[in-house]
């Protein structure tokens, strides 16, 4: 249990956050969407750790894998980063309904199971950008992504593979593409689909080994980052615009930014002693 008095600013009670997520790994984008909230919430003021029970009044964040309230806070949100009963912990698939009482924020419009209004779609953007750009130097590889997905095979014979070996440094990770003109990838979405095209490397997606089922409407008008760059089943020749891509990235940042803003008003509004 952590110990703390209520914080009093400018009149008003500021109640703490616990969010439930494993250690870091920059290898999972959940997991990094979890812990990058943190940052954000902290950065903002707020009292905030992770896998802690508060012995005042608190507002538990869980992702969607998590089976009911482990860490008893007081106010429960629901923080939907895939279609729930779609990922596991520990080997245990995530819940598929949720109290009547949670609240619930979606990662992305792709995952909306609940029909919740815009100001409950909080995409995160989680890649760092003074990372991840453009080296503008010349381009002699190509490479391939599996993911979640499943190698049947599709990509060229000589191309890289992105795997745990070579994007647990994601300086390396970003030198690799930086030499790559193509990435081909069987799992869609995903952020490594973001950090090709934010290095210039543009992508072409093959469905068929995909864990995942989303159209090509559905990830082109309701995916945040959407599919500037990414040609789909095939090289359909489609052209990467860097700079484009990259301001519309920014700008997502700004969104979350104001977004977080209005969760933390109303979940501080809400967390009733």
């Amino acid at each position: 249990m952590v110990i703390l008095e209520l914080k009093v600013i400018r009149g008003k009670m500021y109640k703490p956050y616990s969010i439930w997520t494993p250690d870091f790994s920059v290898l999972s984008g959940g997991i990094r969407v979890m812990w990058g909230l943190l940052g954000w919430l902290l950065a903002k003021g707020q009292l905030v750790q992770t896998n802690v029970k508060w012995n005042i009044p608190f507002t538990a964040i869980y992702p969607e894998i998590v089976h009911g309230n482990p860490l008893e806070g007081k106010k429960v949100v629901r923080y939907i980063l895939n279609k729930p009963g779609v990922m596991a912990s520990h080997g245990v698939p995530g819940p598929t309904k949720f109290d009547k009482n949670d609240e619930i924020y979606v990662f992305s419009r792709i995952y909306d199971t609940f029909g919740v209004d815009d100001s409950h779609i909080l995409f995160l953007p989680i890649l760092n950008l003074n990372l991840f750009f453009d080296h503008k130097k010349k381009r002699n590889n190509t490479c391939y992504f599996v993911g979640k997905g499943k190698d049947i095979g599709l990509h060229p014979k000589k191309a890289i593979k992105i795997d745990r070996s070579n994007s647990q440094d994601q300086e390396q990770l970003a030198n690799i593409l930086n030499t790559c003109s193509i990435m081909y990838t069987y799992e869609n979405p995903t952020a490594m689909v973001e950090i090709a095209r934010l290095t210039g490397c543009r992508v072409i997606y093959f469905s068929q080994g995909s864990s995942t089922s989303y159209t090509r409407k559905e990830l082109t008008e309701k995916y945040e980052p959407g599919m500037n760059g990414v040609s789909f089943d095939k090289d359909e020749g489609i052209e990467l615009d860097v700079k484009k891509f990259r301001e519309h990235y920014i700008n997502l940042i700004k969104i979350f930014e104001k977004k977080l803003e209005r969760f933390i008003v109303r979940t501080q509004l809400t967390n009733i002693l």
